[in-house]
């Protein structure tokens, strides 16, 4: 147990694992090592948790229910910018509307956009988000950068998907020229996005693709 910075323990809650065969306990227990689960159960943890002085954190989770964290499995984190304008539009329509302003964001805006959708979504109890982006305006910076970076600021798993766009306005497309990257430019960024941001590690906390 080396290096262990803390034990939590919450007891007594309503625990949903959804597991391959659904288990449920109506009082259950669930004891987490650092970023690993280690036990889950019936009733209070058992004895050993608290057996090898470790530091432990122990939660009440009565009248809660417990489950595994929600995963968000496609996102345009840096819409949230723009959230309430043309709501009323179907979808057409809708794009129209916002792609001028959408054409204008950089990695600042979208850092922060990021950030804040994705902290609405850990309060709902999401802790693995997706999100494709594809919005990347020329001169506008590292977007995925600011991207990552919001994620590791909220504390939740971060997929990454490179979108991209290469119809612009000229070219019968919806977003103004400046917003599209031609097909060479939109893969080799994409592959330099995977070599910076991807981690595949074990605990990793970002993937990307």
């Amino acid at each position: 147990m080396a290096g262990l910075m803390r034990r939590l323990v919450i007891e007594g809650a309503h625990v949903a694992t959804v597991d391959a065969v659904d288990r449920e306990f109506a009082g259950g227990h669930v004891v987490v090592d650092g970023s690993r689960i280690i036990a889950v159960g019936d009733g209070p943890a058992p004895p050993w948790v608290f057996a090898d002085g470790v530091e432990v954190e122990r939660v009440d989770g009565s009248g809660h229910l417990l489950t595994p964290g929600l995963v968000n499995t496609h996102h345009h984190l840096y819409q949230w910018l723009t959230r309430g304008i043309a709501q009323d539009s179907i979808l057409f329509d809708w794009l129209v509307a916002l792609y001028p302003t959408w054409a204008r964001i950089d990695e600042d805006l979208v850092e922060a956009g990021a950030e804040a959708a994705l902290a609405v979504l850990a309060k709902s109890g999401c802790t693995l988000a997706a999100d494709h982006h594809y919005v990347f305006p020329q001169g506008s910076g590292d977007i995925v950068g600011g991207i990552v970076r919001a994620a590791a600021r909220v504390g939740i798993r971060l997929h990454g998907t490179r979108g991209s766009m290469d119809l612009g306005r000229s070219a019968g497309g919806l977003p103004p020229d400046f917003a599209v990257e031609t097909t060479a430019a939109a893969l080799e960024a994409s592959a330099l996005a995977v070599e910076r941001y991807h981690d595949a590690s074990a605990d990793s906390a970002t993937t990307s693709g």
